[in-house]
């Protein structure tokens, strides 16, 4: 059995030993890794650094217009939000205005209508209907004029035709 153990151990010293070589591989490849992304970190500090005082330049320059550009646009707004207003108040005015208007053309127009009509009953019962018996006796008495007449004209007539007959009776 002790010669069991002592493979055992000899096995055991043998996989440490061979734990420690591999273990120190790793600390040698980590410390070149690590050497490595220094110098890169290096290099990218050196060429990042003078971006990012560029944007940092640009930022503090841009700033204040910035600032600017948002207290003319909020002023704006106030200003564009009273136009309105007053352009809603002015328009509501307007059209309250045109119905007034609308309004009075309607009673206008119908006081104008209502007039007319009154006008022409009293023009058709004052004017036209005396003009219209005043035609109708002229028409009569035209009648009558005519009938004499045509009673006169009958009368030579009758004569002369009686004449005639007589001589072409005999």
């Amino acid at each position: 059995m002790t010669s069991v153990v002592a493979a055992f151990v000899i096995i055991a010293a043998v996989a440490i030993v061979l734990q420690m070589a591999i273990l120190f591989a790793l600390y040698k490849s980590m410390k070149q890794t690590a050497g490595k992304m220094e110098a890169i970190a290096g290099r990218m500090e050196q060429q990042t650094t003078p971006l990012v005082a560029t944007a940092q330049a640009i930022l503090e320059d841009a700033q204040p217009k910035i600032a600017e550009i948002t207290s003319n646009l909020a002023e704006s707004s106030a200003t564009m939000r009273a136009h309105v207003s007053q352009v809603a108040e002015a328009t509501g005015e307007i059209v309250e205005r045109a119905r007034l208007h609308a309004a009075r053309v309607d009673e206008f127009v119908g006081s104008t209508m209502g007039k007319i009509e009154t006008a022409t009953d009293i023009l058709e019962s004052k004017v036209l209907n005396p003009v219209r018996r005043v035609q109708g006796i002229m028409a009569a008495v035209n009648a009558g004029l005519g009938l004499l007449r045509a009673g006169k004209g009958r009368g030579k007539a009758r004569g002369a035709a009686a004449g005639q007959d007589d001589e072409m009776f005999i």
